[in-house]
């Protein structure tokens, strides 16, 4: 049974030292070696190579896997293989640089703590965690992840701004650190917008297993080398940097820059790096000897590939001290050698179409290839059966997007099968909710100029959240058509388009008048319920500049006689008719009572007969007759339930919500009531 607590709730916060820098900051946990002594040496050609099990915790803002924070199980694979490129020095790629191979690299894990077949990769939904200051300066102050990201200080601290990154660890939970490096992708960073500013950040060596601290925390968009990145960040030489701060190494610059005077207790404590302070250039450097290429400094991704010998005894020192070299843990170690399963199955809920996009993630968990998957999909009466040709390999996913059918509200069902006979069958089903309401599908078209590479759009609603968004298509895409649908239930909407060279979708403009002479027939064009509400085409408009917005309200459209929310007065509304139950109070009206007279009878019947047939568009909610317009306000206004954060109506059956903070509405003496509660 779910337990329900009154807010506000004891929010524990814990203080800790940081060193702040321009790209990222390094929390000081403890001395990690002493500085009066030297590393011993290690022979690199002979040492043991010490593999570390890896676990991405996304902690995202709702979005589908792929789209903006939740970023994809590609580009967090992409991070790994990149990862295992600088730290092995590997001939040929990124990583190949004038240092040393440090035989330390990456896996992602493979079990659980509980010895569960995974992926590495964990999904929190990050859109609802709030956090709330209990002392200090700031006590009282309420701050959001939505809104604000997190931080690498305590809430007490002077620029107290986003959720304590301690705090969001302790919230979704680590994986045991003796056994696995958690790494905490996140939407931003000191109230950053994942933009510019610190772009991760990390304890320097191991704090041990108290409050989760251990562990990264960067940004979606510094992460991988393909997928969802920012310019200058598409070499994951930021992970490669923290990764160095938590096996133990500091910066390569320190206050007396030049002037070193003992190695072992100056700037990063390793005498095999050349004295410096902070660069930010891969040909002028602010000492005579800085080493442009550590991974270490500031200097651009470009000129980064190098850890030194120093550096690379340093970490493994760290991790025999600290870890034991992971040589005790089973993460990297698949539980048997045939299974694989569902990772994820997503459906964009609410949606206001009876067919929609049903994502679903499948994995490999095993050491053996599997072949020929095939997904059966159920709502408890229709089944459909989707067959796709292929070898899925080891330790590898694979996404597919399928359409199904479904005519009401109801739990979707997948059920996973291979060629092969695997040996865990219980990851193989998954289900989602899908959930259908009543709105309207706004079509969003775009037909970029030849520099489709240029061009971004996002829509946003009233609160400034990111509902879909697109472009970055790659050059010379002109002849294509980018398409993407969002149902849209009431509000006001913001559509934005940007160009990063600053001359909209034209591609040439000649005399430079403003007005496009070849932009290949660009076009943009969003469509409301299939009536065109905005079009930018012609060649005076096309040349838009750096960006331009487009504003609209959306109004949620209802029939007369449909009591179930699907646009259409059918017989579905007469079946309500006939097997309503009395309204206890006309205050709270029952669904089937179209008349408002607190009951569905013959007079609600006569409604829907009357408009059997009709459809909802072109009927605004001011053509609905006076009597039903009221009696759906009442029932919006003293709907009874919980509420989401951002004020969705999430139902009232207690034990189908996930824990976590939501908004009570009851109703005493015909009067709404609201409180804040926490649901575990």
């Amino acid at each position: 049974m779910k337990k329900i607590l009154s807010i506000p709730l004891f929010l524990l916060a814990f203080s800790s030292y940081s060193q702040e820098c321009g790209t990222d900051y390094i929390v000081i946990g403890r001395n990690l070696i002493s500085t009066q002594r030297s590393v011993p040496d290690v022979d690199l050609d002979t040492a043991q190579v010490l593999t570390i099990p890896l676990v991405f915790h996304v902690v995202h803002l709702g979005e589908s896997i792929g789209e903006g924070t939740n970023i994809s199980d590609e580009q967090l694979q992409s991070a790994v293989v990149a990862l295992n490129e600088d730290f092995r020095k590997i001939e040929g790629t990124n990583g190949d640089g004038i240092g040393v191979d440090t035989k330390i690299e990456f896996c992602m894990a493979s079990r659980t703590p509980d010895n569960e077949p995974t992926t590495g990769i964990v999904r929190h939904d990050g859109s609802d965690l709030i956090y709330v200051c209990e002392s200090g300066q700031n006590a009282g102050e309420v701050v959001t992840y939505a809104e604000h990201g997190v931080q690498g200080s305590s809430c007490t601290s002077l620029n107290f701004q986003s959720v304590p990154a301690d705090y969001m660890k302790q919230f979704f939970g680590c994986w045991d650190l003796d056994d696995y490096l958690n790494v905490w992708i996140v939407s931003e960073i000191e109230n950053n917008d994942g933009g510019n500013g610190i772009q991760g950040f990390s304890f320097v060596g191991s704090t041990g297993n108290a409050f989760c601290r251990n562990g990264i925390v960067q940004l979606f968009n510094a992460t991988g080398t393909t997928g969802t990145l920012k310019a200058g960040r598409e070499k994951n030489r930021t992970l490669t940097h923290e990764m160095g701060h938590a096996l133990g190494l500091y910066h390569t610059f320190s206050p007396a820059g030049c002037n070193e005077s003992n190695c072992e207790s100056q700037g990063d404590q390793v005498c095999d790096t050349p004295p410096t302070s902070s660069n930010y250039s891969c040909t002028t450097s602010s000492c005579p000897e800085a080493m442009l290429e550590n991974y270490m400094d500031y200097t651009p991704e470009d000129c980064k590939n190098t850890f030194t010998q120093g550096q690379a005894e340093r970490m493994r020192e760290e991790l025999w001290s600290s870890w034991n070299g992971f040589t005790n843990s089973l993460g990297c170690y698949p539980v048997v050698s045939l299974d694989g399963g569902i990772t994820n199955m997503s459906i964009q809920s609410p949606n206001c179409s009876s067919s929609f996009p049903l994502s679903i993630t499948i994995a490999n968990f095993g050491t053996e290839p599997l072949t020929n998957p095939t997904l059966t999909l159920s709502n408890g009466g229709s089944v459909q059966t989707e067959q796709f040709e292929g070898v899925l390999e080891p330790q590898t996913t694979q996404t597919y997007t399928i359409y199904y059918s479904s005519p009401q509200s109801a739990e979707i069902t997948a059920i996973l099968a291979f060629d092969e006979e695997e040996q865990i069958p219980y990851n193989n089903e998954a289900s989602a909710e899908f959930i259908y309401e009543q709105g309207n599908v706004l079509k969003v078209e775009v037909s970029p100029d030849v520099w489709s590479n240029e061009i971004d759009w996002e829509l946003r609603d009233e609160q400034g959240n990111v509902l879909i968004a697109d472009g970055d298509w790659g050059v010379q895409l002109q002849d294509s058509t980018f398409t993407k649908e969002r149902c849209l239930f009431g509000g006001c909407y913001t559509f934005e388009m940007t160009d990063s060279n600053g001359d909209g979708m034209c591609s040439i403009d000649f005399g430079n008048d403003g007005s496009c002479d070849i932009f290949y027939d660009a076009f943009v064009r969003l469509t409301l319920n299939s009536e065109v509400i905005f079009e930018l085409s012609e060649s005076s408009e096309i040349d838009f500049g750096t960006s331009f917005t487009f504003d609209f309200c959306d109004e949620v459209i209802a029939c007369d006689g449909d009591t179930d929310g699907d646009n259409v007065v059918s017989v579905l509304d007469v079946m309500n008719i006939l097997s309503g139950m009395a309204c206890v109070q006309l205050e709270n009206p029952c669904w089937g009572d179209l008349d408002g007279n607190g009951t569905t009878d013959v007079g609600d019947l006569q409604i829907v007969l009357t408009n059997y047939g009709n459809t909802c568009s072109g009927l605004a909610s001011s053509d609905l007759p006076p009597s039903v317009s009221a009696l759906k306000a009442r029932r919006d206004e003293h709907r009874q339930g919980y509420y989401d954060l951002r004020g969705r109506y999430v139902g009232n059956d207690v034990e189908r919500l996930r824990e976590g903070i939501y908004i009570l509405v009851t109703s005493k003496g015909g009067v709404s009531q609201t409180q804040k509660v926490f649901i575990r």
